[in-house]
């Protein structure tokens, strides 16, 4: 049987370098129309995006974390995902679920993506979340869960295969 979804999943992996190649507004308009059919909680639609290209404002997204934030310098564009926080207690899983969907659908038109954790990390002087929504000039009420930088591959990391999963984690009607 084919599952055209898992060889998508399977292939993708996590890129931390980048080519000078430039995602298309095109492909990026895609990418952005996948995350933003990410279901969420009741149906709120909380999750909120801003699409950073300027270089120096990468840069300076990177300086907002005190470690890790080095690995989106480089990227064509950097994805800033933030939620909406007066709609319920589940803005992480909403923020986390579309952040997922962008990554598989950088995958899915061979862009390099990565995941960059933002929630409960610290800035120079702040928090990550706090120096970010001042760069961004974010409104209150908002909460930044993580960046997703993208970008041409700049290491080809082999994908999994089946034979890689332990099915033995996969459970029927009880533990």
């Amino acid at each position: 049987m084919t599952n055209k979804l898992f060889e998508l999943a399977a292939k993708r992996r996590s890129v931390r370098r980048y080519t000078k190649d430039h995602i298309s507004d095109d492909v990026l308009k895609e990418i952005m129309k996948v995350a933003l059919a990410a279901p969420c909680s009741f149906g709120h639609r909380p999750v909120e995006f801003v699409v950073v290209r300027d270089k120096t404002r990468i840069i300076n997204l990177a300086a907002c974390k005190s470690l890790g934030g080095s690995q989106i310098i480089g990227a064509d564009a950097v994805i800033v995902v933030m939620v909406k926080l007066d709609r319920g207690e589940f803005w992480i899983e909403d923020g986390a679920i579309a952040s997922g969907y962008i990554l598989l659908a950088a995958e899915q038109y061979d862009v390099g993506a990565c995941w960059v954790h933002i929630r409960n990390r610290t800035g120079k002087k702040r928090s990550s979340d706090e120096e970010i929504r001042e760069l961004l000039d974010v409104p209150d009420g908002y909460a930044v869960l993580n960046l997703i930088a993208l970008g041409g591959k700049g290491e080809n990391k082999k994908g999994y295969s089946e034979s890689d999963y332990d099915f033995g984690k996969v459970h029927q009607e009880m533990f």
